[in-house]
């Protein structure tokens, strides 16, 4: 049972630390140097530790209703697709929510996303896109986000 913001940050750092790809570190760095594990989402999860709460509640979902998805991607997409709603120095200037988190974790932390990945985390708030009918990592993360977003979502 996830009971403090500490928790849930040691949790999302093991899930992270588990993944052996390049830039990996580069997005650990990123989200401890940032207020990822402080601060709150834009419209829901709005206190202390918010987003990374909603970020866990995100991936918990998203894992536990894997079908063909790879394990790995689901924890990377999941996990990392409200980046966006973290600020640190180094992202002044980048616009956008989607493509925000995109850009922040391609071109701050050099992660190598696939492109399934890259598309799940462009499209986590657009459920209607053409693209959710191919790309099943996308679908999942669109739902694990929106049932996460309304409250529905339970850390296991």
């Amino acid at each position: 049972v996830h009971k403090t913001n500490q928790d849930d940050k040691q949790e999302i750092l093991d899930l992270l630390g588990g993944i052996e790809r390049e830039g990996i570190k580069e997005t650990i760095d990123y989200l401890n140097d940032s207020d990822f594990f402080r601060t709150g989402c834009h419209s829901h999860h709005m206190y202390f530790g918010g987003l990374a709460r909603h970020s866990l509640e995100a991936c918990h979902y998203a894992l536990n209703h894997i079908q063909s998805e790879p394990r790995e991607s689901v924890i990377i997409s999941s996990l990392l697709h409200d980046t966006c709603t973290s600020h640190s120095r180094a992202t002044y200037g980048i616009r956008r929510h989607g493509s925000r988190s995109v850009k922040i974790l391609e071109r701050i932390c050099h992660l190598n996303l696939t492109s399934d990945e890259r598309e799940a985390i462009l499209l986590h708030m657009h459920g209607d896109a053409p693209q959710m009918q191919t790309n099943s990592l996308a679908r999942l993360v669109w739902k694990a986000d929106k049932v996460s977003a309304a409250g529905k979502a339970k850390l296991n």
